[in-house]
């Protein structure tokens, strides 16, 4: 099928590797899985470790919860600040201080016993978080490369699907054999390597808003000009990703406690999750080349009727093979989810700002994920059941897609000529 339009054109230089893009450019991406994966690492690692810290120290999950949405808020802070600096100086030395402070900070809680040293650490973690997530990721990956941006996204998601499926899997297995204790420290150890690598391998300004990016940005924007902020697309934008994030991340957090609570294994539910991130690993790379062809802002609203039908699983009866298949399914749209926001703001934005609109989106991701994290927490706290948020989130769904059809019937300015 002919590519659309909202595809942009791409500079020739430096094109001497795989698919006519640079060497750096495929060097920059696997940094970028990395980093993106460092991110993801530390909230899906610990989601076995749950059910066993809470025991062991007698917390309940709202203080959990309410601990680890004071990280969130740090995030939150920081993020938009993180993408200025990838503006200004360039991905690996805000990569390289985002994992040094993710190592100190998980080391750290791998002592912990009580909520105080907790929040203290969080100190640490929540602007690590910040730093070496997909806002400096993502830039990274949209400024070096120029042919196949949709693909690059998918794969820079897909990768960090596949190496999160072996970190909760891995996080399990660590939990039967050296305790709660010894998997945070483990994956504190992992967080200072990633640092040093990622300082070693990266150049100085590389992914930073200079002359190449603004040359290929797929809308005129420029770096100075600041945010769209009166541009009701990433309002809109905005709006769809606060519920999907509440929804995908109270997922991630939750679901296995939420299998511990009928019965299952560690093991068990740690495999059911562990196969959405391994199985999202390949829809993500699947999103990308669609975009490649289609509007991405299509694909978000196919992905936000599929997470609302796979929300109703959640609260049916569903034996072990029907969590498998829906595992599958919801592997595919949740993958879809993340791997969107990034080319949507290259679609409407272009790449010279994205360092900044990418901190502004995780602001609202982030916002989310709290708001989420919160309510799953709190209902289960209130029911003693998962079951009664599934059924709000299903209904929470249904209303994104508001804005997500709204979003769908504006034109970008790369196409309208704005």
């Amino acid at each position: 099928m002919r590519k659309r339009r909202w595809v942009e054109s791409r500079g020739e230089s430096g094109a001497t590797g795989p698919l006519g893009e640079s060497w750096r450019a495929w060097i920059a991406l696997g940094v970028g899985v990395l980093a993106v994966s460092a991110h993801s690492a530390l909230s899906y690692g610990m989601s076995p470790l749950l059910k066993p810290i809470t025991d062991e120290l007698h917390w309940s999950r709202s203080q959990y919860a309410t601990a680890m949405n004071f990280r969130m808020v740090l995030l939150m802070a920081v993020a938009p600040l993180a993408g200025r600096l990838v503006d200004r100086f360039g991905a690996r030395s805000v990569l390289t201080c985002g994992a040094l402070l993710m190592g100190i900070g998980t080391l750290g809680l791998s002592r912990m016993d009580s909520l105080f040293p907790l929040y203290g650490w969080s100190l640490l973690i929540g602007p690590g978080q910040a730093c070496i997530g997909s806002v400096a990721g993502s830039a990274l990956v949209l400024r070096l490369f120029r042919r196949w941006r949709g693909l690059a996204i998918g794969l820079l998601n897909g990768g960090d699907n596949f190496i999160t499926s072996g970190i909760h899997m891995a996080s399990a297995a660590l939990l039967g054999t050296r305790g709660w204790r010894g998997s945070l420290g483990a994956l504190g150890l992992a967080y200072l390597a990633l640092g040093g690598l990622i300082f070693a391998v990266l150049r100085a300004g590389e992914g930073g808003a200079g002359p190449e990016a603004s040359q290929a940005t797929s809308a005129p924007a420029k770096p100075e000009a600041g945010l769209p902020i009166a541009d009701p697309a990433l309002w809109l934008l905005l709006a769809a990703y606060v519920p999907i994030y509440a929804f995908i991340t109270s997922v991630g957090i939750h679901f296995p406690a939420f299998q511990r609570d009928l019965g299952r294994s560690a093991e068990q539910a740690s495999y059911v999750y562990g196969l959405v991130t391994m199985v999202g690993a390949f829809g993500s790379v699947a999103w990308g080349w669609l975009c490649e062809r289609w509007a991405p802002r299509i694909a978000l609203f196919a992905v936000v009727a599929g997470l609302a039908a796979t929300s109703v699983v959640l609260w049916l009866p569903v034996g072990d093979g029907g969590y498998l298949a829906w595992a599958v399914v919801f592997a595919v749209v949740n993958a879809g989810a993340v791997a969107l926001l990034a080319l949507i703001l290259n679609e409407f934005f272009g790449a010279a700002g994205i360092g900044r609109l990418m901190g502004l989106a995780m602001v609202f991701c982030m916002g989310g994920t709290i708001l989420g994290n919160f309510l799953s927490a709190g209902v289960y706290d209130r029911f003693g059941s998962y079951l009664p948020v599934w059924r709000l989130y299903t209904g929470l769904m249904i209303l994104t897609l508001i804005p997500a059809r709204a979003l769908l019937r504006r034109r970008p300015r790369a196409l309208s000529g704005d």
